[in-house]
């Protein structure tokens, strides 16, 4: 599908969604609109205690200077991979905690005291990457933070990096970044500003003051800022123009493309281990659907990958991108839920303990959470490490249900096992509890609907003596709204 008739299709499926999903001033829907239409991209750690520490693999087994370390950085490289990727942008560390910037910038010297390339390095990286990345049409982001070099000795105290900075340090950490602002203009498109905490102090006046500096010679910079990572994807000033989105697993999906007027995104890590760590921690087809329904919503995936010294990136998560990309370059699937009526069809899913208080993985590569609600019976989710576990389907949306029906595996089902609904994830109610079951799809229909958004199915008793279930493998949950 080419590009043009790619953003029809959503065009028109946004134009479906409730009223609410256009709720964004004007002016903010204008200036996220390129990067709802870039679907996904990418986020790097580029640091100086990653790739120039000999002790992280990231390195290359190099440690320098800072400043040379910078200037070996191979921007071609780095955009022939961000591009073979498919990545429609690019968030790049600026600096984190330190006082080491990617480039030169007169204003942290002169406040901090250092010299240039002690601290800021001598060579325009951002300039470079803003090169190489454009020849590709791919944009330019950066990460900033919200607390400045606080780990620095002597940077630290001269910009006033205490344990909750005033206002003068929001002052002079914003004109540091005025002066990228106003050197680079439209050539950053964004910045993700990290560590704007409220327990440091951040309020609105403080981040009205931050963000001015942000926008800095580019109006429509489009900005976030981050305010630690929630339990679920939230707004959290009125000087943002989309979410920050930090979680620590991909999972939740948007109810439309604005949350509160914003831009909704998500940001987290594809490795299974933690940020900027190579290799995978998703299967291809589970991480595939998922960036096609978040974007499907209107929503943006920012996506960390592993970055090493030289500019190249993992070449495993690689081709999970470029398996993303060609998904949404394709035509999307029939939109028609399978069964008619599902509304649990291709939501957001998970393995759980029992109680549900923590995540299980799937018990093979091919029985992850997304294959109970993928409309295919033949599949199945299924979780590794506990027998006694819980399948949960969250419909995004809050409906009144009236019909849940829960088919099993053929030699995966719970003799005795619960469905509970709920409306905000935290108050649940039981609607059917089976005793000695015998494997048949449960089949509820409710007297009354219930308003909920999570659907359970808990099962109690997959193991024992002389039991005629097993583990419980769930092959499909359909949600439906009426009765029939």
């Amino acid at each position: 599908m080419t590009a043009t008739r790619r953003l029809s299709a959503l065009a028109l499926l946004l134009a479906a969604l409730p009223a609410f999903a256009q709720d964004s001033p004007p002016e903010r829907a204008a200036r996220t609109e390129w990067f709802r239409d870039a679907g996904f991209g990418l986020f790097v750690h580029y640091l100086a205690g990653i790739q120039n520490n000999a002790d992280s693999v990231l390195s290359l087994g190099k440690q320098t200077d800072w400043d040379a370390c910078v200037r070996e950085f191979d921007t071609e490289r780095f955009a022939d991979a961000a591009a073979e990727a498919g990545a429609g942008y690019v968030i790049f560390t600026v600096m984190q905690v330190s006082r080491f910037m990617i480039a030169p910038n007169a204003t942290f010297d002169r406040i901090s005291g250092y010299q240039p390339g002690e601290a800021c390095a001598t060579r325009d990286l951002i300039a470079d990457l803003a090169a190489s990345l454009g020849k590709r049409n791919i944009r330019l982001m950066l990460y900033y933070t919200g607390d400045g070099p606080r780990a620095d000795e002597k940077a630290g105290p001269a910009f006033g990096c205490a344990e909750k900075p005033g206002m003068d340090f929001v002052k002079k950490w914003a004109d540091v970044f005025r002066e990228y602002g106003e050197r680079y203009g439209d050539q950053v498109a964004g910045v993700w500003t990290d560590g704007c905490y409220q327990w440091l102090g951040y309020d609105e006046e403080r981040l009205a003051v931050l963000a001015e500096g942000l926008r800095a010679g580019h109006p429509d910079r489009i900005i976030a800022f981050n305010p630690g990572v929630d339990p679920v994807i939230r707004a959290y000033s009125a000087h943002e123009d989309y979410t920050c989105g930090e979680q620590n697993r991909f999972y939740e999906t948007p109810a439309a493309r604005f949350l509160n007027g914003e831009q909704w995104h998500i940001l987290s890590f594809l490795s299974g281990a933690w940020w900027g760590e190579p290799g995978l921690g998703y299967k291809k087809a589970e991480f595939v659907d998922y960036v096609r329904q978040v974007t499907e919503r209107g929503g943006v995936v920012s996506v960390d990958v592993a970055l090493f010294r030289d500019g190249s990136l993992d070449k495993s998560q690689v081709e999970m991108l470029k398996a993303v990309r060609k998904a949404l370059n394709e035509p999307a699937a029939a939109a028609a839920p399978v069964p008619p009526g599902n509304l649990a069809w291709r939501k957001q899913s998970r393995l759980l303990s029992l109680d549900g208080a923590r995540t299980l993985g799937p018990s093979c590569e091919t029985q992850f959470a997304r294959l109970g609600v993928d409309g295919n019976p033949e599949t199945c989710a299924q979780a590794a490490g506990e027998y006694a576990w819980t399948y949960e389907a969250d419909l995004v949306d809050t409906v009144a249900v009236r019909r849940v029906r829960a088919t099993f595996a053929k030699k995966g089902y719970p003799t005795v096992c619960e469905v509970r609904l709920s409306a905000d994830g935290r108050h649940w109610k039981t609607v059917h509890r089976a005793e000695n079951h015998d494997g048949a799809p449960l089949k509820i229909v409710l007297d009354t609907s219930e308003q909920a958004r999570y659907v359970r199915v808990c099962a109690e008793k997959p193991d024992g003596p002389g039991q005629p279930g097993g583990q419980m493998a769930v092959a499909e949950l359909e949600v439906h709204a009426d009765g029939s």
